[in-house]
Parts: C-alpha cells; structure tokens; sequence
C-alpha cells in the first residue's frame, strides 16, 4: 500500500470526520434548542430524526450516482450540500426551518458516506480492507467528540448557533482539498469507460508504482447485467436483505443512543454535565471499538468480528437498561455501547462493498445504508413519542436487546450455511489494488 493510496483512506477519514460532526452536534444542541423555542420531546425527537431522515434519502436516491458520474464529482456535490446546510442552520429562527436545514444535511452525508467506504475499498488491497475501513469508521466517533467538545465551549458563549457555524467552515475546508487532491477510482473508470479512460488509469497506477497498461480489461459479461441481477436476484436477494435487516437496527441503535443518551441519563437523575459526559463516553468508546477492530481484523476474519461485535452491543444495552440508576455504571455502559455498536457498523461496511460489482458497488451499499436509515431516524423520534407516553428511560434501552442479538445470530447463520460464499471478488484481468 503506497503513501497515495494512503493519502485516499487517509482523506475519507477526515470526510467522515467533519461529516460526523455536522451529523452529531445537534444531540449537543438539542437542550438549547429546545429551551429557546419550547419544544416538546417529541419535536426534539423529531428534529434530531430530520438530518437522518435525509441521510436515508441520500444513500438510496444520491449514492448511486456515484456509479454513474463517478467517485470524486459525487464527493465534491454531497460536501457543498452538506455545507450550505450547515449554514443556513445557523440563521434558522423556528422548528421547521432548522428540521429542512437538517434535512439537507443529511441529504448530503448520506449521499457521500455511502461513497467513501467503495472509495477505501478499491485503494485499499484485500489484506488490509477491513483494518482500512476500520479507521474509516473512527471518523465518526471522532467527529462526535469533537462535536460535543465544541458544543461545550462555544455554546456557553455564543449560543448553540455557533456549532452549526464550526461545521460549516469545517466542511467548505475539506471540500477545497477534496477538489484539490481526491483522485477517481481505478475500478470507476474500469467499469464505466469515461473519456480518457485510459490516460487515467496509467497515470494511477504510476502513483501506486504499478507498471502502466496497453489497453483496458474486458467488461465481463455478469457486470452488464445490471443492478436488479446483481443486488435482488437468487441468492444475492437472500443476502441484500438480510444485510439490509442488520443496517436496520445497527443504525437504530446507534442513533438512538447518540441522539438520546445526554437526555436520558438526566431523565434518570444524572447532572446536565454527566449526561453530556454520557455522550462523550460514548463516542469515546466508539473510538476505541473502531481502533481495536482495525488491529484485530488483521488476524481475526472480519466476519467472526461483525458477530461478536453485534452480540456485545446488545449485552451493553442490556446492562444500560439494569443498571441505568447507577450513574458509574452507566456510563461505562455508554462506553460500551459505543465500542460494539461502531465496531458492528464499521465490520458490515468492510464487508458489503466487496460483494458487488465494482459497476453496481456504490448502489449496493447505498441500498443497504438506505434501510439503515430507516432505523436511524425511525429510533430517536419512537423514542421521544414514547417518553412522551410514560415510557421510562431503562424500558427505552431494554427495547433494542433482542434485535441486535438476532441480528448477531443471523449474520452467523449466514456465513456457517456458506449463502457469504461470495466474497470481494474483481473480474479478471481488473486492476485494481483490492487484488
């Protein structure tokens, strides 16, 4: 792996980083916002919801075009709409004007996070994908922190605007050096054949010091069968759904208890400052789940780790909703969470772009981010109308034990009856470095 392609994984990092951010910095503000227009909890819930309502749309309706336009433009398109949403949140005067800007938000990140893991996958070779991705995936948790260390500083000063504003400025930044420096992906131009396809390709593989082509492999033929054969057809149909059903309560888990978890562990008796450091902890073990994947998915098969991982989170959920009195348990149990949740999220996207066609890629994973989002944002809003119901804040964490546990069994039951057997496999004759 040359510095080059390093630099890419490196870049989508940082993406993901600032995206993190913009996505997570209202669960921060959300107690400032709420007690400056008067909103109830479930507004509150349902502004939280707003960004991932759009990242939804964006990983189902703008991730694909990344197939068709290529990597890098559709990159650069997702950041500038991430940033003029950010903006315009920052002039927002009611609930319905924040919740569009949010809306727009996610439109962008969900678009653009779909992207990057195809991005990391096609730069990163077979060897180290799962490690690569892993530190990908750290640009979240670290994006939260940040998002939170932030709130805590400008808020007390300026208002929970002046978040917005870090965000925005943060992302016009990385949209100037993603123009300046991200490059398009060899399996891209592979596949779709753009104008000087060629001349592209060579001038790549000096980069990664690989000798230079005469002529562009063949399309081989199951790659011109299109999305439908290759995402929702026989055994393919069986696996999409399924890896769809585990994007589903991965991500609700995960948004509930980012989105939440400050706000419940006051609901429960916990300081305005234990609850955000209940936040902070869970991004901070986001952080170490996410790092500890990328050295253990150097020895361990990704898959056996995906499991594991999706077992522990619905074990930390479980210890979150017995011990939620107990601020000391709590937020070790918030730590938790973070660490088997992130790690949960970041072992499915190491796993799901090598399972289809470089043509398709990013329509597949956008696919299933799509049915993620459903449960990112469909988790914080149920949460609020249901606190809004007399539920308690331990009934909340107790709900989602079950499914991530069944999630864990599912995703082992595939991969014992062998329905995995089709693992990253590029045509022949690909250049691509994931070979």
């Amino acid at each position: 792996m040359t510095a080059f392609q390093a630099g890419v994984v490196g870049m989508c990092l940082v993406i993901n980083l600032f995206e993190g951010f913009d996505v997570l910095v209202i669960a921060f503000a959300a107690s400032g916002i709420a007690k400056e227009w008067s909103l109830t909890a479930s507004q509150v819930g349902l502004l939280l919801s707003s960004s991932l309502v759009g990242m939804a749309l964006g990983s189902a309706l703008i991730a694909p075009l990344s197939d068709r336009i290529g990597r890098r433009p559709h990159t650069l398109i997702c950041l500038a709409v991430c940033a003029v949403g950010m903006l315009l949140a920052t002039v927002s005067t009611g609930f319905w004007f924040l919740g569009v800007c949010r809306l727009l938000t996610g439109l962008g990140v969900g678009g653009m996070v779909a992207g990057l893991p195809v991005i990391i996958t096609e730069y990163s070779p077979r060897r180290f994908r799962g490690t690569m991705i892993a530190l990908y995936g750290t640009g979240l948790p670290v994006g939260g922190m940040l998002g939170g260390s932030v709130a805590v500083l400008v808020t007390s000063e300026y208002g929970w605007r002046a978040g917005f504003l870090v965000g925005a400025v943060l992302t016009f930044a990385i949209l100037v050096v993603v123009a300046l420096a991200l490059p398009e992906s060899l399996d891209y131009l592979i596949s779709r054949r753009p104008e000087g396809a060629l001349e592209k390709v060579n001038k790549l593989l000096g980069r990664m010091r690989l000798p230079a082509v005469e002529a562009l492999p063949p399309v081989p033929p199951k790659e011109e069968r299109g999305v439908l054969a290759n995402v929702l057809h026989g055994r393919e149909a069986v696996r999409t759904v399924a890896l769809w059903v585990a994007y589903f309560f991965m991500m609700a888990s995960f948004y509930f208890a980012e989105s939440w978890t400050p706000l419940l562990l006051q609901h429960n008796g916990s300081s305005t400052a234990q609850g955000m450091d209940g936040g902070l902890l869970l991004n901070l073990g986001g952080l170490a789940g996410t790092l500890l994947l990328s050295v253990l998915a150097l020895k361990v098969a990704t898959r056996t780790l995906t499991v594991l991982a999706f077992l522990g989170a619905g074990l930390s959920y479980l210890a979150m909703s017995l011990f939620l009195g107990s601020t000391v348990v709590a937020l070790a149990a918030a730590v938790a969470i973070g660490l088997f949740v992130n790690a949960s999220g970041n072992g499915l996207n190491s796993i799901v772009p090598g399972l289809y066609p470089a043509s398709v890629r990013a329509t597949g994973v956008g696919w299933a981010m799509a049915v993620g989002r459903l449960g990112a944002f469909s988790a914080p809003a149920l949460a609020g109308l249901l606190l809004d119901h007399g539920w308690s804040a331990r009934s909340l964490f107790g709900l989602l034990v079950l499914p991530l546990v069944l999630v864990a069994a599912l995703i082992a039951v595939i991969v014992s009856s062998g329905r995995w057997s089709r693992t990253s496999t590029e045509p022949a004759g690909s250049l691509s470095p994931v070979n």
